[in-house]
């Protein structure tokens, strides 16, 4: 039985494509959208950025959890059905769309010596 269970384990986290927080990398965003700005509004952007940033991690959490969970009891009940598995795609992009907006900010504040 143990060794079933060793064998089984890597087919279980093959089928979601469902990310963690960590494992989502920043979208590009231009610094050039930030050089119209002055040091304050830019304190401001990066302040909303990083107001935001705390929800969309849980929520990409939330959802990547959710879906290993699933994707084992699909496994154990109905295994054709983890092949049908969504992910957190959505959560992802905007996570991913926060961090790139994090770096263009910050890359946009230190060019100007804020």
């Amino acid at each position: 039985m143990r060794y079933v269970l060793i064998a089984v384990v890597p087919f279980l986290s093959a089928c979601s494509d469902a990310r963690s927080p960590a494992e989502v990398a920043p979208d590009y965003v231009p610094t050039a959208m930030y050089q119209n700005l002055s040091c304050r509004q830019l304190a401001g952007e990066a302040e909303r950025v990083r107001a935001a940033l705390p929800a969309a991690e849980r929520s990409v959490q939330k959802t990547y959890s959710d879906d290993k969970a699933l994707e084992a009891v699909t496994w154990i009940l109905f295994w054709p059905a983890a092949f049908a598995m969504d992910g957190n795609d959505a959560e992802a992009a905007q996570l991913a769309r926060l961090k790139g907006e994090a770096d263009g900010i910050r890359s946009a504040m230190l060019s100007k010596g804020c």
